[in-house]
């Protein structure tokens, strides 16, 4: 447990941790955490437990971490996964055995058990999920939203969130965010009354029925992160205040874009305004000679994808300069984005 570093949340809780070397892909679970939140004292802090829904957390485990969240109603627990199918089973058969819990008060013969405060309690946990957690998953691009969201929008939540982070490609959340739906194709579309990806068709239109309430984004940082086109961002960005959706700007990673323009007075004919000196620099990159040194190295234009030590051309007019994560800073267009869904 530790203080979060992470800008849009307080605190994060791991019950569950990734293993190190070889086991770097197996997790480690600590029977020592769980119990964790009912001894902090500041209360109201927004959570983040990740990992818990890994393939090889048993199912115990994860049981025993679900019970301890929804004891600690002081808390606002934030799950975030890339296991969203395993997420969906487990909450369902959780929620399910809620419901078959709560009907057995209903045909105990004794009234004042129908009516008790126990019965009263368990009818309340089955009828909605936790308000106080939020089930999330983890996308980077288009083929890993359109895996998982779905899943997501199948998941009993009360609040439902994706982090596109880090973001290494467009993501297009239109359709998983938007409340009406033309039918496109009256006979080939899914009959009256069905429901898919979160939405269910009514004559000659798709209600959604299941949605994204939060949208976080943001580039990646390490020594193997990739620049984020501020594009990528704002696209995102447009879409939930379309929607009405709230929606958080974590950063840009560890690269600043900068434009690249026209200069003929630079080689190759175009040059950018380089933030790590405060200088223009010509938008070419040294090619190795034939005995793969620089001392015969000729000099190109670059195009969009090639890249330097400290330079990634994303397209012909936007050159990504790394500059570290603190440089590149979490201003999107000149402000920060903040927003938060309410807090239960």
């Amino acid at each position: 447990m530790a203080d979060s570093t992470i800008p849009w949340t307080d605190r994060i809780w791991q019950p569950v941790t990734r293993g190190t070397g070889s086991r770097a892909n197996r997790t480690v679970h600590h029977e020592d955490r769980i119990i964790q939140p009912c001894r902090w004292r500041k209360t109201g802090e927004l959570v983040l437990v990740r990992d818990l829904f890994h393939f090889d957390v048993p199912d115990r485990f994860i049981t025993r971490v679900l019970e301890e969240m929804e004891a600690n109603k002081q808390h606002t627990f934030v799950v975030l996964t890339e296991h969203p199918g395993r997420m969906r089973d487990l909450v369902e058969q959780r929620e399910a055995r809620k419901r078959e819990y709560a009907s057995k008060f209903d045909v105990i013969p004794d009234a004042r058990m129908r009516t008790s405060p126990a019965a009263e309690a368990a009818r309340a946990r089955a009828q909605t999920p936790p308000s106080h957690i939020w089930l999330g998953v983890q996308v980077t691009d288009q083929r890993t939203a359109e895996a998982r969201i779905p899943t997501l929008l199948d998941t009993p939540a009360a609040t439902r969130f994706v982090a596109c982070e880090p973001l290494t490609g467009p993501v297009d959340l239109h359709d998983y965010l938007t409340e009406l739906r033309d039918v496109t194709d009256p006979d080939a579309d899914a009959p009256e009354g069905a429901v898919v990806d979160g939405m269910e068709r009514h004559g000659e239109q798709w209600h959604r029925i299941a949605r994204l309430h939060w949208v976080i984004a943001g580039g990646g940082s390490g020594p193997d992160a990739r620049p984020l086109h501020p594009q990528w961002a704002r696209d995102i960005r447009d879409a939930c205040e379309r929607s009405d959706v709230p929606f958080y700007f974590t950063r840009h990673g560890e690269y600043r874009t900068v434009p690249v323009v026209d200069d003929p007075s630079f080689a190759g004919g175009r040059a950018y305004d380089n933030p790590l000196h405060g200088g223009r620099s010509s938008a070419t990159r040294r090619e190795r000679g034939p005995s793969r040194t620089f001392r015969a190295a000729t000099t190109h234009l670059m195009k969009p994808g090639d890249r330097t030590r400290t330079t990634w051309l994303l397209d012909e007019n936007t050159m990504a300069v790394r500059v570290g994560r603190t440089a590149a800073g979490r201003e999107l267009d000149g402000r920060l984005h903040n927003a938060v869904p309410s807090r239960p």
